[in-house]
């Protein structure tokens, strides 16, 4: 079960921050970068629409443009660097943990941390309708 929850530990941990790189890269990717396939099909924006650009203005710490790109992109900016930070406090934590009962209090912790961080920080997407 440990190395288990190691191996997924680090799969996601990774994903995010390569999402967090690619964000903080994207405009070198000009017209080859990832378009919103509602916005070509519909002609209006959905809810995710700006939210790459707003995550790289965030990364260069020019937040009030950030969040005319779109409104959520400091919260899911949290969200992944936060993640990426309880992957590896979390890891830790299961590496130095020798009790079988520590480690389920530990990973029970990180479940219900993970799942309250993740339902607050995208809770416009579930609230709001797709289309603006």
């Amino acid at each position: 079960m440990r190395s288990s929850y190691l191996l997924f530990n680090t799969i996601i941990a990774a994903i995010l921050a390569a999402i967090i790189v690619y964000c903080g890269i994207y405009p070198i990717f000009g017209h080859a970068a990832v378009k919103c396939v509602v916005e070509q099909a519909t002609g209006h924006p959905c809810i995710g629409c700006g939210l790459t650009r707003g995550i790289h203005q965030a990364l260069l710490f020019q937040f009030d443009k950030a969040l005319l790109w779109n409104s959520n992109s400091l919260l899911i900016l949290a969200f992944l660097v936060i993640t990426v930070i309880l992957r590896g406090i979390t890891s830790l934590l299961v590496l130095k943990t020798i009790a079988e009962k520590r480690l389920r209090v530990i990973l029970f912790i990180d479940l219900a941390f993970s799942i309250c961080l993740y339902l607050y920080c995208f809770r416009h997407f579930f609230t709001n309708q797709i289309l603006k």
